[in-house]
């Protein structure tokens, strides 16, 4: 829990944590004076550790008789990596609470800085333990509470930011858990019971509509069934709809949240998430080590229901959001899409595939056509974790980003570097469309160069958008965790691409 009260510096806890900075911690009178209260002990701290305040050097102290321990950590860009870090410090130590101060270069945001607080302590508290034994499960220490205090009494944006952060924690930890589960329990059938319990949460703002293959076949969506051929577990095209508060004539205007009056300035926006709950490869088989965390390739549609999730529970969303999940598995058996064969997506064209690996475009294809024809929205992004090659020229941490308007792109850039999403645009470079051309259908699903594969996947996708504006995210690399914790992401799914998009849509 988050606790937050006007209280005179210092106060008297279990663990306090001191934020400091290079500029500063030299001249800190509550740290001097913390240190006087612990006989010294900072201070020669400091001498011994050369500690200069610099983003995330820390360290330890017996906290006297005011607090058990006292961490001072030089805090960095990231509030709530910062919180993250000292919540992993305080486990080892078993802390039971954190104290925190405010400080003035916190800044003047409040709901900013409830918000970050929140979300660094919630999110560091998150772990998978769903099919880990009992025992274990014990064995893992969590703070359960952090005290933020002021000297001054905190507005009331502050515990509005709280509130906030804690409802996206709530949705980032609802799409960790669906990437992390294995594809034996979270299959296209799992996603739709998932998108119905949203659905019966919301209120009546949310609905719910799951097309099977017969009604896919009617709708000519050949490229995406291709995909699903192979497995024995049934697709399912999943739809949800968010239908903002609209005020009715007699309710009252002061009693209504203002995000949720009419605006005419709303619009009409569609999440495609990509949602192979499992990858194999298809006959074009992946080798055995890459297919061990192939159950995360659902991480797009995951990303799309932990949006849904926090809309829900949330009435600041004024536009009409929509999201489209081609849920099916990939997978290998005597039904199994073949290379060389041709399939009809639903606009009419004809995709020679070559390489049945390639298919999350294949099934995206289908998703975004839809939304085009069928939802008509004003905007359509689309996440996914659609190659390997994303990961070559950008690594694990960073998002790569396409789209047909740039200003667009440029406002999603924007709101992801101020939300601590790393992301970085790539060229929809229209020359090397030449390489997707196909000599016996409209278009082939691989460029087959060995190069520009992040590329040739969006232009892809984009020859199945004509008239909407529409933004790509390759989110291969940091959806999906497979290296030591950072700040507030662990291992597994991250629930990358919630901040910004929630960002966009408040």
């Amino acid at each position: 829990m988050i606790y937050w009260k006007k209280n005179p510096f210092p106060h008297t806890g279990n663990t306090l944590v001191f934020f400091t900075n290079e500029n500063t911690f030299k001249k800190d009178l509550r740290l001097q004076q913390v240190d006087r209260l612990v006989k010294g002990r900072i201070t020669r701290k400091i001498k011994e550790h050369h500690f200069e305040g610099k983003k995330d050097e820390s360290f330890v102290v017996e906290g006297g008789d005011i607090y058990e321990y006292v961490i001072v950590y030089g805090v960095g860009e990231s509030l709530r990596n910062s919180i993250a870090n000292v919540n992993a410090i305080a486990r080892t130590l078993k802390s039971t609470s954190l104290n925190l101060f405010y400080s003035p270069f916190m800044g003047k945001d409040y709901f900013e800085l409830g918000k970050q607080i929140a979300l660094g302590f919630q999110l560091s508290n998150y772990s998978f333990d769903v099919y880990r034994g009992k025992e274990e499960v014990k064995k893992k220490h969590l703070v359960k509470d952090l005290y933020f205090y002021s000297e001054q009494d905190l507005p009331k944006e502050f515990g509005e930011g709280v509130k906030w952060g804690q409802v996206l924690s709530d949705g980032i930890s609802l799409t960790r858990n669906m990437v992390n589960e294995p594809a034996s329990h979270m299959h296209p059938e799992t996603m739709v019971a998932k998108a119905h319990a949203i659905e019966k949460a919301s209120n009546g703002t949310i609905s719910v509509q799951v097309l099977n293959r017969d009604e896919c076949q009617k709708l000519g969506m050949g490229s995406y069934l291709g995909v699903a051929q192979g497995s024995d577990r049934e697709p399912k095209f999943i739809i949800l709809k968010y239908k903002p508060v609209i005020l009715n004539l007699v309710q009252d205007l002061k009693k209504m949240p203002k995000q949720v009056r009419h605006d005419k300035s709303a619009k009409k926006i569609c999440l495609v998430g990509k949602s192979i709950t499992f990858d194999s490869g298809g006959l074009s088989l992946k080798p055995a080590k890459s297919m061990e965390t192939m159950k995360m390739d659902m991480a797009g549609g995951a990303t799309v229901l932990g949006i849904f999730d926090i809309l829900a529970k949330t009435g600041k969303v004024a536009h009409e959001v929509w999201g489209v999940l081609p849920a099916c598995e990939n997978m290998v058996s005597g039904k199994s899409l073949r290379p060389g064969d041709i399939v009809t997506a639903l606009n009419g064209k004809t995709i020679e595939v070559l390489n049945t690996d390639a298919e999350g475009r294949l099934a995206l294809a289908d998703a975004v056509a839809y939304a085009e024809k069928y939802i008509k929205p004003d905007y359509i992004i689309d996440l996914a974790t659609l190659t390997g090659a994303c990961m070559v020229a950008l690594g694990e941490d960073i998002t790569g980003i396409f789209g047909n308007d740039e200003v667009s792109v440029k406002k999603f850039i924007e709101k992801a570097k101020k939300e601590g999403e790393e992301i970085c645009e790539l060229p929809l470079y229209k020359p090397y469309l030449t390489f997707l051309k196909s000599d016996i259908a409209d278009i082939k699903n691989i460029g087959g160069t060995g190069y520009g594969g992040a590329i040739s996947g969006a232009l892809f996708i984009g020859e199945f958008v004509k008239k909407n504006k529409w933004i790509h995210l390759d989110i291969a690399g940091p959806a999906y965790n497979s290296g030591a914790v950072k700040g507030v992401i662990g291992k597994g799914g991250t629930g990358w691409g919630i901040l910004t998009i929630m960002s966009l849509l408040t």
